[in-house]
């Protein structure tokens, strides 16, 4: 889980980087980072390619645009529509508004709570965000967790995945991004029967592919995306794809 506050009065954005600490500290959250920034544009830049379940404290005001944090928020579900976010603001009167924007907020604090009840609610949030963060938001997602991350994606997103030059280090290809994550390809092939290691470098999502170049030895997707597929694997990738296919379209 990553952590996202968006806040331009930098006295209210340290007084909740301080809360948000010592909570994770007393709950023992775990979490990658903790991300704060006065600029919807450089919080919106560091979401292009996380994963599901991260937690955004979005100030409803930046400088002095009164709903800006709304139309942040509505940013923010496109690019990461499990997400939990929560408002922070002295405007309680936009509360109402900001159904009419479809975000699905989990809560919204005001800044002038007394200290303690304001705690009690940034807590209930991380507590509630963290629980999330191990609950499938679908029940056809491809959902990894090991000791260096954590992620969910759709398994109608995937197309392959692949190893990086780096060790240890895996590159997932979707139809609509790339994630980076530190995992060994033997650790994915065993999640599901749609997931095959076609090549030493390479573990394809079966349900996804278009069609088996042999003579080139690739396997070719929609949106111009291919991997190779070694000559010994090629039949079995075959046979296992058609297997998949019967499956899902019994005659």
């Amino acid at each position: 889980m990553n952590i996202f506050i968006l806040e331009d009065n930098l006295i209210q954005q340290q007084r909740l980087e301080r809360i948000i600490k010592t909570l994770v500290l007393k709950h023992q959250i775990r979490y990658r980072s903790l991300f704060s920034t006065a600029r919807p544009d450089h919080l919106l830049s560091q979401i292009e390619n996380v994963s599901n379940h991260q937690l955004y404290f979005l100030d409803l005001e930046i400088k002095n645009e009164e709903q800006k944090g709304l139309a942040v928020a509505k940013e923010i579900r496109k690019k990461d529509p499990y997400g939990t976010i929560v408002f922070v603001t002295t405007h309680s009167e936009l509360a109402p508004r900001t159904f009419a924007y479809h975000v699905s907020a989990l809560d919204f604090i005001e800044k002038d709570l007394r200290e303690e009840e304001f705690i009690q609610k940034v807590e209930e949030c991380l507590l509630i965000a963290d629980s999330r963060r191990t609950i499938p938001v679908s029940p056809d997602n491809f959902s990894f967790e090991n000791k260096y991350t954590s992620f969910q994606i759709p398994f109608s997103d995937i197309l392959y995945f692949e190893t990086m030059e780096i060790a240890h280090k895996i590159r997932l290809i979707t139809k609509s991004k790339v994630l980076d994550f530190y995992a060994e390809l033997n650790e994915i092939v065993g999640y599901d029967e749609r997931l095959f290691r076609c090549h030493r470098a390479f573990v394809v999502n079966l349900a996804n592919v278009r069609s088996v170049d042999k003579k080139n030895k690739l396997i070719l997707f929609d949106h111009d995306e291919s991997c190779s597929v070694s000559r010994r694997l090629q039949k079995e990738t075959i046979e296992k794809i058609e297997t998949l296919r019967q499956k899902a379209f019994p005659n």
